[in-house]
């Protein structure tokens, strides 16, 4: 991505402090919304739930001795004004009243005395199956509500008066307790958003210069682990990363390195000896010749390992899997070093006691035991021996390839099968192979799901091996 469309993005930090300021004020705007725009709603709908509980709990003590106490103590409770009227035949007399309410308008003369309001007001009530609540006006809210007495055959008729707006006061209080609050909140959002939205950024801000460097092939960064869980999680992932790019890049530096030595000096002696066979007048030999040969040879088998290792490791290598006789193929390949120790003074000792048949590819498994050999021989002691060992156990067979070189050490082990790694860091021409024998041993035996390893000690020699069950006839 270009530097001008990252500019377009915003920073993580710009991210959440923005996030933190929008959520603050929508919990102010929320409160403003709820102390402004519904209070007198939310103010109504309480005052009618207390209003129906005050006259509930007065109809349940009507016929009380003490009922004037009571209903003075509920006025009182409730901010209410309450009258308790007995409606008997056709005479409506007032039996019990408590006013704790300024504005009531159920107090006035003319509605304690208008026999029809009352009468109208018990016919509501028993419309409305005993309990009627209703507004009067923009402030007011009046119930009544029919209670029948069994003891003294009437009928009385709780009326109750309160209001559904909250005083004048109350309301500026709140406001100002609200306008207050939102300075406070705002304040105090932007302070925590700073902070947290800097907590939070400047761990990943940090591991941003530090991942640019890192690109820049700079592996020796570190990235600090600490913060939150998930950052330290992303810095551990990101330390392990720079170490193994830092590692493959190692071996890829090793790899173009040791290349261009095999294939410089193979064409260093070819265009020398051609040259001498061109300029010189009787140079012209067989023996010449055969050194270009040889050397030719060399770049072709080094050419080759190199396709082979490609094809193996991207998995277009074809398999022809079938039964074959492992003890018989290794005997094979001992035979053809005879050369070599004839004239070398190597010695390749074959140890086996039966014959072991395994399903492979033959040609494939060749492979694999001429370079774990040529390995024993470019590395084994002064005595120049290596033994070539087979070893059948539980219906496994195990081939070991043992040397009596100076060994590897414990945590070179793991990195030995890596392409043209070298535990010397030394590089030299090999007496045979091409030096990237061993990562076409391990891939051809991870496409046969076979089992391989290397045991090493300093000073006393290595064995590489490698398992395979043996072959089973199928039940006839």
């Amino acid at each position: 991505m270009s530097e001008a469309k990252q500019k377009k993005h915003l920073s993580i930090k710009l991210h959440i402090f923005i996030s933190m300021v929008a959520l603050c004020l929508g919990l102010v705007l929320l409160l403003w919304l709820g102390g402004a725009a519904f209070l007198k709603q939310i103010y109504g709908a309480i005052k009618m739930r207390d209003i129906e509980h005050a006259s509930n709990q007065i109809s349940y003590s009507i016929e009380d001795e003490r009922i004037t106490e009571i209903l003075e103590k509920i006025a009182d409770e409730y901010d209410l004004c309450a009258k308790i009227f007995a409606f008997e035949d056709d005479d409506v007399s007032l039996v019990g009243e408590a006013d704790f309410f300024n504005d009531c308008i159920i107090c006035d003369d003319v509605v304690i005395g208008d026999k029809d309001l009352l009468t109208q007001m018990y016919e509501d009530a028993r419309d409305h199956d005993g309990f009627h609540s209703m507004p009067v006006g923009d402030n007011n809210i009046i119930t009544t509500q029919i209670v029948h007495s069994e003891a003294n055959d009437c009928a009385y008729l709780i009326v109750l008066n309160t209001s559904s707006v909250p005083l004048s006061a109350t309301i500026r209080t709140i406001h100002s307790l609200l306008g207050l609050m939102t300075v406070v909140a705002i304040i105090i959002s932007l302070v925590a958003s700073y902070f947290l939205s800097k907590r939070i950024s400047s761990p990943i801000e940090k591991m941003d210069k530090e991942a640019k460097l890192m690109a820049k092939n700079d592996y020796e960064v570190h990235f600090e682990e600490k913060g939150p869980r998930e950052i330290v999680d992303l810095a551990i992932t990101l330390n392990k990363t720079s170490q193994e790019i830092a590692e493959v890049e190692k071996i890829r530096k090793e790899l173009i390195a040791n290349i261009s030595h095999d294939l410089r000096t193979p064409l260093t002696m070819i265009s020398g000896y051609s040259e001498v066979m061109r300029d010189i007048p009787g140079e012209n030999t067989p023996e010449n010749m055969q050194v270009i040969i040889d050397e030719t040879a060399r770049l072709t088998s080094l050419v080759n390992d190199l396709l082979n290792v490609s094809k193996l490791q991207s998995g277009t290598q074809k398999m022809d899997v079938k039964k074959m006789s492992l003890t018989k193929a290794i005997k094979d390949t001992v035979k053809r070093y005879d050369t070599l120790i004839n004239h070398n003074g190597f010695t390749i000792k074959f140890e086996s006691d039966e014959e072991a048949f395994i399903l492979g590819d033959e040609t494939r498994l060749l492979q694999v035991v001429y370079n774990l050999i040529n390995n024993a021989i470019n590395y084994t002691g002064s005595d120049k021996t290596v033994i070539v060992k087979q070893e059948i156990t539980d219906n496994v067979v195990r081939i070991s390839v043992i040397d009596s070189g100076e060994g590897i050490s414990e945590q070179d082990l793991p990195l030995i099968w890596d392409r043209y790694y070298k535990v010397d860091k030394v590089h030299k021409r090999a007496m045979v192979g091409t030096g990237i024998g061993l990562s076409i041993v391990k891939n051809i035996l991870l496409l046969h799901n076979s089992r391989f390893g290397v045991s090493s000690e300093v000073g006393k020699g290595s064995t590489f091996w490698f398992e395979f069950k043996l072959y089973q006839e199928p039940n006839q």
